[in-house]
């Protein structure tokens, strides 16, 4: 059971949070005529001269409009005060809803347009708001409010007839687009051109300097075709440098667009003279081609029948061959007849454990 004092703070506690936004809610006063001005912000002449017009706008273009000057609203905001307040006064005609409330709070600077159904079509948003942006406000902050709401039913009134009733909004000046700069469109074409070309001819100069050290002989088959790629380079160089400049041009200001482009270009240059590098590295290393000697010679090897072989003198198997930084050697023969400790070593190391991937691995 639940102790009474908790209950009674629970319900103070939502008497507290009702009675604050039950007084929020704007209390709109009953219709008092076309224009009620609870503020005094406008003249008697004033507000004459405007319940004219709006009796001119009801009786020839059947919009039943009405100002309203709030003195405050009261905590609450502009849209939900119009709308209470055009709820009580009921503007317009039963079914046709055709009224229009512009009511005005001087104490907070606040304006609004409030529009019924039936006029929607013709006053829309954009109309209401262009009249508020360039009527009302230059007007209300001149202190010449009467002219303002004046010049505001004047534009309802031609919007009603179909008329132009505010000056078309002036389009944005369009960007200039910047000078084409010829220069800079050939430096990014002759970059990329080069930057590819650059790949066969590293790979030209360095053959030229393997042969003139007599560092071809075995490579023959590795060499490639020297039109093919010069035509993969150079297709690559004039591909990526139109890119490169076109793509320039029409991005200055989006870097991102030239990092993908020059991304893409190291991808593809890289798949295509990656098999090349090992015959660099063996034209100007004196280790790497005797690496490479001795790599091609194993394959050679390997692709002997055991007939050949024979013939041919060679006494190991290819399969038991290992590379190693000198060229081939045969991997050390197990001997029958050795110590107690080899042996042991032997019959220990040919048990074929498999490791549980247990350890540890650090760095310092």
């Amino acid at each position: 059971m639940s102790h009474p004092g908790a209950r009674l703070f629970a319900l103070l506690l939502a008497l507290c949070l009702i009675l604050p936004s039950s007084a929020r809610a704007f209390d709109a006063p009953a219709f008092q005529g076309d224009v009620l001005d609870e503020a005094g912000l406008l003249a008697e002449a004033d507000r004459s001269a405007l319940a004219e017009r709006i009796k001119t706008l009801r009786d020839d273009d059947g919009v039943w409009a009405a100002v309203y000057v709030a003195r405050s609203l009261q905590g609450d905001s502009i849209e939900a005060a119009a709308v209470a307040t055009f709820e009580k006064w009921r503007l317009g005609q039963a079914g046709k809803d055709n009224g229009v409330l512009v009511l005005v709070a001087p104490a907070e600077r606040r304006m609004r347009i409030e529009v019924g159904y039936g006029l929607e079509g013709v006053l829309t948003d954009l109309f209401c708001r262009r009249v508020v942006d360039e009527l009302y406000q230059p007007a209300f902050r001149a202190e010449q409010y009467a002219d303002g709401l004046m010049q505001g039913f004047d534009a309802m009134a031609k919007a009603v007839h179909g008329e132009e009733a505010l000056p078309e909004l002036a389009a944005p000046a369009a960007p200039a687009e910047p000078p084409f700069d010829g220069a800079a469109f050939l430096h990014r074409f002759l970059a990329g051109l080069a930057g590819n070309l650059a790949v066969p001819l590293v790979y030209f100069l360095a053959r030229a300097r393997g042969r003139a050290r007599g560092r071809d002989k075995g490579l023959g088959s590795r060499t490639g075709d020297t039109q093919w790629l010069l035509l993969s380079f150079g297709f690559f160089g004039v591909f990526f440098g139109l890119f490169f400049a076109v793509f320039g041009f029409a991005f200055p200001s989006d870097p991102e667009v030239m990092v993908g482009l020059v991304g893409m270009n190291l991808f593809f240059a890289t798949a295509f003279a990656l098999p090349l590098a090992g015959n660099v590295r063996a034209w100007l290393s004196d280790s790497a081609y005797r690496r490479e000697l001795a790599r091609q010679r194993l394959l050679r090897i390997r692709k002997r029948s055991p007939l050949k072989r024979q013939i041919f003198g060679v006494w190991f198997d290819p399969a038991e061959v290992t590379t190693s930084r000198g060229g081939t050697r045969p991997e050390p023969r197990g001997s029958s007849s050795g110590s107690s400790f080899g042996s042991s070593s032997s019959s220990s190391s040919s048990g074929g454990g498999r490791s549980g991937g247990g350890g540890a691995s650090g760095s310092w």
